[in-house]
């Protein structure tokens, strides 16, 4: 399978996230949408993360000093921070500026030297340590968890199709295994997937204590069953265990630990 042109993925996601927004209502942009977050403040965090990379000029209070270290994560004060100081602009001003970010975004990037993905990120994602690749990864995941996080608030239905749903799909398949970290010697799990990102996921432990695919028609101790918008939301954090539905045929402790490791989106 090619791999996606992560600049254009990044454009992608952004534009689909766009055409969403521009169909809001006017009573849409209050609703919540995450945990002390309106649609509003989903769409001012992006606007901050995207109007960085951009090097546009941050509204008061919009900034704070980061210490730079190695890809460390993006601090929770930092991702607030933007937020708080958009609480004042309307809806039409948090829409405008994230539009204009992304136009800005895309011409930064545009005149970047992107051969070497260890150079140092533009924006605040720099001064924290990360480089060009980590940004040109995650960048994608968080715009098009937000698309789905929207969605949901607003009533309308999740998607899994799309680059950006393909893509998110491709990196939770590979920390798929990551799940079964500790578990004893010899476990196996299988997912089976449905839906337009289905597929079958498969990880045994090894004696070294980490889990590797394998091929699931040579049996497994757990295997659950669930569709594609469970399992992203499960991988985003999104939802809990409990709130999910999934069949479960074998262990149902080592099932419930597996399932509960799936939230890798910081």
């Amino acid at each position: 399978m090619t791999r996606p042109d992560p600049v254009a993925l990044w454009e992608q996601t952004s534009q689909d996230l766009l055409t969403v927004l521009r169909d809001l209502a006017d009573d849409d942009w209050s609703k919540p949408a995450l945990p002390g977050w309106s649609v509003q403040d989903v769409v001012a965090h992006l606007a901050h993360l995207e109007s960085e990379v951009a090097g546009m000029p941050q509204p008061d209070g919009g900034h704070i000093d980061v210490d730079s270290a190695p890809n460390q994560a993006m601090p929770t004060d930092l991702t607030h921070v933007g937020v708080e100081a958009r609480r004042g602009m309307s809806a039409e001003a948090v829409l405008a500026e994230f539009e204009q970010a992304c136009v800005g975004r895309r011409e930064v990037l545009a005149g970047l030297d992107l051969s070497d993905p260890k150079a140092q990120a533009p924006g605040v994602a720099g001064r924290l340590g990360w480089d060009l690749a980590t940004l040109l990864r995650n960048r994608p995941i968080d715009l098009w968890v937000h698309e789905q996080d929207v969605r949901e608030a607003t009533g309308r239905p999740m998607t899994t199709t799309g680059v950006g749903a393909a893509y998110v799909a491709g990196i939770m398949t590979k920390v798929f295994p990551m799940t079964l970290r500790r578990l004893p010697t010899g476990t196996a799990v299988v997912a089976h997937i449905t839906g337009p990102q289905g597929r079958t996921l498969a990880a045994r432990v090894g004696e070294d204590g980490r889990a590797t695919p394998f091929d699931p028609a040579e049996g497994s101790d757990v295997t659950l069953e669930l569709d594609d918008i469970t399992w992203l939301r499960l991988t985003g954090g999104r939802i809990s265990p409990e709130e999910a539905t999934v069949g479960v045929t074998g262990d149902e402790g080592t099932a419930a630990i597996v399932l509960g490791r799936l939230n890798v989106t910081p």
